[in-house]
């Protein structure tokens, strides 16, 4: 899996078309959907933040994947109970029809996973 949380050293998110949504991965509904979902069946080394990576060094398989899993590459699997309340705190361009759908598809794969 691979997640971009934050912006490349030097980019700024003002100098983006008009339209684009440029708040920050954490607070986006399909971002931590996503994320969450991957959660419940990768490895923590297989899901890789490219945001940690920095300009001008360069990388082998090994040190991006050391780099890119610092801080925690992946969180532990929440209950679904747990991640219908941090999906409220989250934002969708469409949150009255995503939320109810994320919601309901999470359930079903958590439950394939841990029965």
């Amino acid at each position: 899996v691979l997640r971009l949380t934050s912006f490349p050293d030097g980019h700024k998110a003002e100098e983006q078309a008009e339209g684009t949504n440029v708040a920050k991965y954490f607070d986006r509904g399909w971002c931590y959907t996503e994320q969450s979902w991957a959660g419940l069946t990768k490895a923590g080394h297989l899901s890789l933040d490219l945001g940690k990576m920095r300009a001008g060094k360069e990388y082998d398989c090994r040190s991006l994947v050391l780099d890119c899993t610092k801080a925690g590459g992946r969180g532990p699997p929440l209950q679904p109970s747990a991640f219908a309340a941090e999906l409220e705190k989250k934002s969708f361009t469409n949150g009255k029809d995503d939320k109810p759908l994320v919601k309901g598809l999470y359930e079903p794969a958590f439950k394939e996973q841990f029965g």
